[in-house]
């Protein structure tokens, strides 16, 4: 595997535009937009959403969100030639943006009244149908149908709003079983698109903790739920150090009592961190994951020559390929603000996410960086 070095590092997500010395900032998420012929990755944090071409490292389409701040983003495909990006966070509103005008044209308040303390954490749409899910730090799971005109999502209706009474931290689907998999405070839950509102959801108990400074915590946090390949799932558990991944259609089939019982096929070793919320991302057709740590660091797990066979037999360990340290930066901004280093203080790498194509990775952190690699052989 040739390795990755940095490419650029952007801090585009200042609450003020004229604040290059900006390192309070946390930024939370990023995703490329779903094209193969596409270079372009969608970050969110602060109060902005920013579009970002990794080629050339170059911001093309920055959004400022005036009612609060912005948590959760992602593309639809629902469109032809025009995907549109749905975007979340405080003050209960979905902002529907238009690449293709520069634009935000929607926004939709979930809520008429409700409590400031409630927000948007995940935002995803259905791979193929008109749908989108949308998840709120108070437990309600809200999924909406839309229609689409003139190259744009509209008419946002809401189908069901389901109370899972937890914290909900991210959603991920499965394309091949049609399953929505919700990562909580206290678990790991599935929902099947294909049943009606009033079906119990699905449960799954993961392996007991193995990490032993914290074994007899029971900590039950999924900070992370990423689709590997078909219906191959990473997760994450906070505190565990590990990366579990496992077969989600041979798991569903030994359902009983509306819990799964998850034996992971592999177990990719990690960061031992008592820090929360660093989420992974997957590329190169599941061939290549990758997940940060709070050291501002990127461990990346080369999974080519993995079968994606289930096993009866012990789950197989995998250890890390790789790992991306943090680069010793030259800030002028810092210096001339006269501010402390970004490295004095835990860099918390919260999202990673990977090109289709494997030769870009983009890391978001806490303290107002967006970080671009590439591959060592990939010019500009």
């Amino acid at each position: 595997m040739d390795d990755f070095v940095v490419h650029h590092f952007l801090r585009c997500h200042s609450k003020s535009d004229n604040d290059s010395a900006d390192v309070s900032t946390q930024v939370w998420f990023a995703a490329f937009e779903p094209s193969s012929k596409s270079h372009l990755v969608a970050t969110c944090g602060g109060n902005k959403v920013c579009v970002i071409d990794v080629k050339t490292g170059q911001v093309q389409f920055r959004y400022t969100y005036l009612k609060g701040l912005l948590y959760t983003l992602s593309w639809s495909t629902a469109c032809p030639h025009n995907n549109i990006l749905a975007a979340g966070g405080t003050n209960n509103t979905i902002v529907l943006i238009d690449l293709s005008t520069k634009s935000a044209y929607l926004h939709y308040n979930l809520f008429e009244k409700i409590h400031r303390k409630v927000f948007i954490s995940s935002i995803l749409f259905h791979p193929f149908q008109n749908i989108l899910f949308c998840a709120s730090n108070n437990g309600y799971l809200n999924i909406f149908d839309f229609e689409t005109c003139d190259y744009r999502i509209v008419n946002l209706e809401p189908r069901y709003s389901i109370d899972l009474k937890c914290e909900i931290f991210g959603l991920t689907f499965c394309e091949i079983n049609d399953y929505l998999l919700i990562a909580t405070n206290i678990g790991l839950k599935g929902w099947d698109n294909t049943q009606s509102q009033d079906q119990e959801l699905i449960d799954f108990e993961l392996p007991k903790n193995p990490n032993e400074m914290y074994k007899d915590q029971n900590e039950n946090v999924i900070d992370s739920i990423e689709i590997v390949k078909d219906s191959w799932i990473a997760t994450k558990a906070a505190l565990h150090g590990v990366i579990y991944i496992f077969d989600l259609e041979a798991t569903l089939s030994k359902t009983k009592n509306n819990k799964c019982l998850v034996k992971p096929t592999y177990i990719l070793q990690w960061s031992d961190t008592d820090n929360y919320f660093m989420s992974c991302g997957v590329g190169l057709d599941g061939k290549l994951l990758v997940c940060g740590d709070d050291r501002g660091s990127v461990w990346i797990y080369n999974l080519k020559d993995i079968a994606f066979k289930s096993s009866k037999s012990d789950s197989k360990v995998i250890t890390v390929d790789s790992v991306l340290k943090w680069p010793k930066l030259h800030d002028k901004f810092l210096k001339k603000k006269k501010k402390l280093e970004v490295d004095v203080y835990d860099i918390v790498m919260a999202k990673c996410a990977v090109h289709s194509s494997g030769k870009y990775l983009v890391a978001v952190t806490n303290n107002n960086l967006v970080c671009l690699y590439k591959k060592s052989a990939v010019r500009k």
